[in-house]
């Protein structure tokens, strides 16, 4: 009897020790913003790219200017992405994608040697920009594997063309496309990551729509663009301002997203800030003031590699203090 109870309380040990060294990240979702910015270059904002990681999943949405940089900064690995996901084909969301490729498939890098083909998903036309890029890299990619420096599977990009619903399901995580409103770009798709009970909505590039709202009703966590000329630029330059406001949600209409939606959290990216020579652009005060008119919720502007946890403790915002900073010039578009 003595022996068995021993044999129960190992077991117990083993069993208590076991849950204590799971893994913190099991059930979480991590989401992390390599790029928060538009086509106007700007070193303080890189080009738009999310990071999410969930489970044993690494999803890149969207690669746009100085990913793989960003994706150094962070200290992680491309050559473990497991999928890229394009939210549409404007140049900001695309421009890092040739450098990805390059780099993951480079053996002698820490931070690459991809031995298989890049998974690449995105709207109609993706499989142009898949094509474009092995076309691009054709002598480079035969350079390289003379001298050994390249799996040959990993020069390959398997590309997808996105439909509305789930797109993307392994090891427990889901990502479902849905279409967005980006005016007179059809199609353009927000995303929804789905993990161990906690759900990540990503707006795109997207004026107000109802079927990302639908999607992110209640959600943990809700990354969304929006765009901003100030006050005196919409007074005096209306008819400027307003064509952008049709295809890219205003501080008042994310308001109304947000109040809608009711995310546990928000975080803004691709952050559009408007401007003309003598007006400039409206500054991240004017921007939270006039969204915290609408909405009572908690949100954040988005930094370059701002991060976030979510989990059953809810959602834990970590920023990140970018070292090189760039004085915005007067009267530009960023």
């Amino acid at each position: 009897m003595l022996k068995v109870r021993r044999l129960h309380l190992a077991i117990a040990v083993l069993i208590s020790s076991a849950i204590a060294n799971t893994p913190a990240t099991a059930q979480e979702i991590r989401v992390t913003l390599l790029g928060t910015g538009t086509p106007i270059v700007n070193i303080n904002r890189f080009g738009m790219s999310t990071l999410v990681e969930a489970g044993s999943q690494k999803l890149l949405f969207d690669a746009g200017r100085g990913v793989v940089l960003r994706l150094q900064q962070k200290g992680a690995s491309i050559r473990d992405i497991n999928a890229i996901f394009i939210t549409h084909l404007h140049s900001d969301h695309l421009t890092g994608l040739p450098d990805l490729y390059a780099t993951a498939e480079l053996l002698p890098l820490a931070i690459g040697g991809r031995k298989t083909p890049l998974d690449l998903w995105g709207p109609a036309g993706i499989d142009n920009v898949a094509r474009g890029i092995e076309l691009m890299f054709t002598d480079n990619n035969r350079l390289r594997a003379v001298g050994g420096e390249i799996a040959q599977e990993a020069t390959r990009i398997a590309a997808h063309q996105l439909s509305e619903g789930v797109v993307y399901e392994r090891d427990g995580v889901k990502v479902t496309a849905f279409l967005v409103n980006h005016g007179h770009v059809v199609p353009a798709y927000g995303f929804r990551v789905d993990y161990g009970g906690h759900a990540v909505a990503l707006s795109g590039d997207t004026a107000y729509s109802p079927n990302l709202v639908s999607q992110a009703k209640g959600v943990d966590l809700l990354i969304h663009c929006v765009a901003i000329g100030s006050a005196r630029l919409e007074q005096l330059r209306w008819d400027f301002v307003r064509r952008f406001y049709e295809y890219l949600a205003n501080p008042e209409m994310v308001a109304k997203i947000l109040t809608e939606s009711r995310p546990r959290d928000a975080v803004f990216s691709h952050i559009s800030l408007y401007s003309q020579a003598d007006i400039p652009t409206a500054t991240e005060d004017e921007l939270t003031s006039r969204v915290r008119a609408g909405y009572d919720g908690p949100f954040v502007i988005g930094q370059d590699l701002m991060s976030f946890t979510v989990s059953g403790n809810g959602v834990v915002r970590e920023p990140y203090a970018i070292e090189m900073r760039q004085r915005s010039a007067p009267g530009t578009m960023q």
